[in-house]
């Protein structure tokens, strides 16, 4: 029974630093971009860059990253809008499931120090100095 604790431990361990990697990984799109882009930055200015007949631009190849990066936000948006798709299957699927709210009201009244009338009698028993 120990040994079968264990296994389950270390899955839990082992799946928890795979969420992570990947949950990180995603986020480190746009910086391996960026990274790919300033190692090979004089292959892109010399063979992908749209301006490299314009030299007066100055482009330097950051059309090529700006192209990347749009690709990347592109795909970004399409794999959280099928995530949406399927939520929206999902919470169709539930329909039967109701909630009702019943909220309840207190009246709370409060009394200013200067006040010579409380706003209740039976706040008169709660409003009482500290004995001495």
């Amino acid at each position: 029974m120990e040994n079968a604790e264990y296994i389950c431990t270390i899955l839990k361990k082992a799946l928890s630093i795979l969420l992570a990697v990947l949950i990180i990984s995603q986020m480190m799109v746009n910086v391996g971009i960026g990274v790919y882009y300033h190692l090979n930055k004089e292959y892109i200015t010399n063979q992908l860059c749209i301006n490299k007949n314009n030299p007066a631009l100055h482009c330097n190849g950051h059309c090529y990253l700006a192209k990347q990066l749009k690709k990347a936000e592109e795909g970004e948006k399409q794999s959280s809008q099928s995530f949406k798709e399927k939520d929206e299957i999902f919470s169709n699927e539930m329909h039967d499931v109701s909630v009702a709210y019943y909220p309840s009201y207190r009246i709370i009244c409060f009394v200013s120090y200067t006040s010579s009338q409380p706003c209740a009698d039976n706040y008169n028993s709660l409003i009482k100095p500290p004995a001495a």
